[in-house]
């Protein structure tokens, strides 16, 4: 055995495990065709977008997180679509969320907005 075995640093350090401490206390994925989300998060989501098709984005939004195990998702007009909401009411109601500090976007020239949501569980 050769002195490698032992690594430098805390493993626990790695981004995975920072990853899976952020969402440790989240709810279960969401079944295939089901949505979960807090109560918690609608009270502090409804009032700042206010519109039905708005909330369905960022519910969605939430949603996406949970099934990725992530705060960091990319947010393709795919899902939006199939319930027709158009990609303007999403980038409306990502500026008002982040406004609200509720998420911040990262655009990607060619690809899906890619968000990162403040406001979880």
């Amino acid at each position: 055995m050769g002195d490698d075995l032992w690594l430098d640093g805390d493993p626990f350090d790695a981004p995975e495990w920072q990853r899976a401490a952020e969402m440790a206390g989240a709810p279960p994925r969401p079944a295939k065709g089901y949505g979960i989300y807090s109560l918690a998060y609608l009270e502090r989501v409804l009032p700042v977008v206010r519109a039905g098709d708005r909330v369905a984005v960022a519910l969605l939004l939430y949603r996406r997180c949970l099934m990725r195990r992530s705060r960091t998702v990319d947010l393709p007009n795919g899902e939006l679509t199939k319930l027709g909401i158009g990609r303007m009411t999403k980038y409306r109601t990502l500026v008002l969320l982040q406004e609200a500090r509720a998420l911040t976007i990262e655009a990607r020239n060619g690809h899906s907005i890619r968000v990162t949501l403040h406001w979880f569980p």
